[in-house]
């Protein structure tokens, strides 16, 4: 779980402000648990509004996305002349990632979406910037996602990845273990790495009130995804892991982790989370305090 983390205190259901989070995430750096902490996530439009640091500090920024094609390249071009400003200005910040949902009218034909993908890519990385594109969730999703997948297959030499929304603040913003199945088999074959965000803040997956909805835990979701990677489990494997409840399923040693008899090692899982990387968190406390309850941490 090393650097497994990006903390997005900005984002519900947290919604700090921008001082509070980074606050935060300032303090969480000088923790003992700073090891499962990785990247501060900020819109790229307001790195100007940092306050001053004198640490080295990594970012992941969200791109401004667009109503379409050409609006969402021009909002590219914003965010690169905005991130590139700010590495000037703090010379200690490491910005090399970013975040962006693609429009839908853009995942709407495989050769615009190829196009869109491939010049956003070349873009961003030319900057020394990886970036994780986003399918737009909802009715529809699995072709959009289908089309940026095979976009992403044309550029899997650069520095991209998928990003994969596992929930929200709503019981219909949550994807079915079928779609997390699909989206983490689909990643694999593609051979790009894979980064979620939302609802994912408990390591188990429960019922929760105020969403009225099964949420998925973290530990459920790179479990699957870490075998998935490692050992070629199959999307039925992979729902099986999504829908446990049960910790006790879920065991962690010196020489890796076992889900009832699929075993990796911890060889095969550091490997593995090349392509599993992270998720975005609006808490760090929490993730950490279930963990603990748990006899994990």
């Amino acid at each position: 779980m090393s650097g497994i983390i990006d903390y997005a205190g900005m984002y519900p259901p947290a919604n700090l402000s921008l001082e509070d989070a980074f606050r935060n995430y300032v303090r969480y750096r000088s923790d003992k648990d700073v090891w499962m902490l990785s990247r501060f996530v900020i819109p790229a439009k307001r790195l100007a509004e940092l306050p001053a640091f004198d640490a080295e500090l990594p970012f992941t920024t969200l791109g401004r996305g667009g109503r379409d094609a050409e609006d969402f390249l021009v909002n590219i071009n914003l965010d690169i002349a905005d991130i590139n400003s700010f590495r000037e200005a703090r010379t200690n910040a490491i910005v090399d990632s970013y975040e962006a949902a693609l429009p839908s009218s853009v995942l709407e034909d495989k050769f615009i979406a190829n196009d869109i993908v491939t010049r956003s890519a070349d873009a961003l990385n030319w900057n020394g910037i990886s970036v994780f594109f986003e399918a737009p969730f909802g009715e529809g999703w699995e072709g959009r996602a289908e089309k940026l997948l095979r976009a992403l297959r044309k550029v899997k030499d650069k520095h991209v990845g998928f990003k994969l929304r596992t929930g929200g603040v709503t019981a219909d913003a949550f994807p079915s273990p079928e779609q997390v199945a699909w989206a983490i088999a689909e990643t694999r074959e593609a051979g790009v790495p894979l980064k979620c965000t939302a609802g994912l803040h408990h390591p188990m997956r429960h019922f929760n009130e105020s969403v009225q909805a099964k949420m998925y835990g973290f530990l459920n979701v790179f479990s699957a995804g870490i075998l998935a990677f490692a050992s070629g489990i199959s999307q039925e494997q992979m729902q099986a892991i999504l829908i446990d409840e049960d910790p006790s399923n879920f065991v962690f040693d010196d020489a890796g982790f076992v889900w009832k008899d699929l075993r990796v090692v911890t060889s095969e899982i550091s490997n593995a989370r090349l392509f599993a990387t992270s998720f975005g968190s609006c808490s760090f406390d929490e993730p950490r305090e279930d963990l603990q309850a748990l006899g994990l941490l």
